[in-house]
């Protein structure tokens, strides 16, 4: 890992990546770009109407390549590393960041740039699909693993490390949290509900754009509308005052979650219907709880287990990715 300087390319909307990557950016050879707003308030401004997202998805806003210079600033303390750009894949969606990829190689001979998905690739624009990158990059990974050998990338799990919450941490104790888009998975979620309070569960459900008939009043359920997410300090609130975090899989998708390393980062218990999990190297019987294929699990292990340090938490880091990284490019 010693051998490069890496570079993140991050959505600074997803506040996920702010609370993950902030302290991996601040060794000598790394650095987390979260965005590439300028600080003067005029050149924020026009950089904002020429990066539009939603009109950039229609219509692409010519010269934005005069703010590559921009993006990223090499003040690495040694300069002649080799550079690893590791972009989120949803970024190449744009055809400018398309554009930005193949100016970096011109102006960083000897570059790498990595291309990471973290969700399935069944989620992405065309444009931003393995097949149609690949030319662009050095190295693809996903963190599904039916997604990477079906499409030939690399396999590799979400990282995730423990955050620093600076807010008042006043939230309720609950025995079972989730928190996630309704999707296609609402029945399943309403089923798994039941059968928790039935068993005499305290539960807090933050469920988002659930339709009818789907959105049924539960009294642990709080259903809110498409975008309004908790902020990603309050779940983590969540997680550390449950004893169990619980993961409904979205149809198609196979592999470690969020939800996963959130158990593992705080010693809770994860309740999943992922069958992929037994198959998992992060998988630990201790800590885990398997909902079948008809929707049945054991409430007992919830209600039996302790909260405690699980020894997966350091195989997740941000430092072992780069590691990984370095390794196989």
């Amino acid at each position: 890992m010693d051998k490069y300087n890496f570079v993140f390319f991050l959505d600074a909307l997803f506040e996920y990546n702010k609370v993950i990557y902030s302290e991996i950016g601040k060794r000598q050879n790394v650095r987390s770009v979260f965005g590439f707003v300028p600080k003067n308030k005029f050149m924020r401004k026009l950089f904002q109407l020429q990066h539009s997202k939603t009109t950039n998805r229609y219509f692409s806003i010519p010269f934005k390549s005069l703010w590559f210079g921009t993006y990223f600033k090499n003040d690495f303390i040694d300069p002649q590393k080799p550079i690893v750009f590791i972009f989120d894949a949803r970024w190449l969606e744009y055809d400018y960041m398309r554009s930005y990829a193949m100016w970096l190689r011109k102006k960083y001979p000897g570059c790498k740039i990595v291309v990471n998905y973290i969700d399935i690739v069944a989620t992405w624009k065309d444009c931003g699909k393995p097949d149609a990158i690949r030319g662009l990059a050095d190295m693809l990974v996903s963190y599904d693993k039916d997604d990477a050998d079906k499409y030939g990338m690399y396999y590799h799990p979400t990282v995730y490390a423990e955050a620093n919450i600076s807010k008042p941490n006043n939230t309720p104790t609950t025995d079972v949290f989730f928190v996630g888009a309704a999707k296609n998975r609402m029945q399943k979620i309403l089923e798994t509900y039941d059968r928790l309070e039935k068993a005499g569960l305290n539960c807090y459900f933050y469920v988002m754009d659930a339709k009818p008939p789907y959105n049924q009043e539960r009294r642990g359920i709080h259903y809110v509308a498409k975008g309004i997410w908790l902020s990603y300090e309050e779940c983590i609130q969540y997680v550390q005052h449950s004893k169990c975090i619980l993961e409904i899989m979205q149809q198609g998708a196979k592999g470690e979650t969020l939800r996963v390393w959130e158990a593992i980062t705080y010693g809770k218990m994860l309740l999943t219907n992922n069958s992929f999990m037994t198959e998992s190297r992060f998988y630990n019987p201790d800590y885990v709880c398997m909902i079948s294929e008809s929707g049945d699990f054991d409430t007992q292990r919830i209600k039996d287990y302790k909260c405690g340090p699980n020894p997966m938490k350091e195989k997740i880091t941000p430092e072992n990715f780069l590691k990984y990284i370095a390794n196989n490019l």
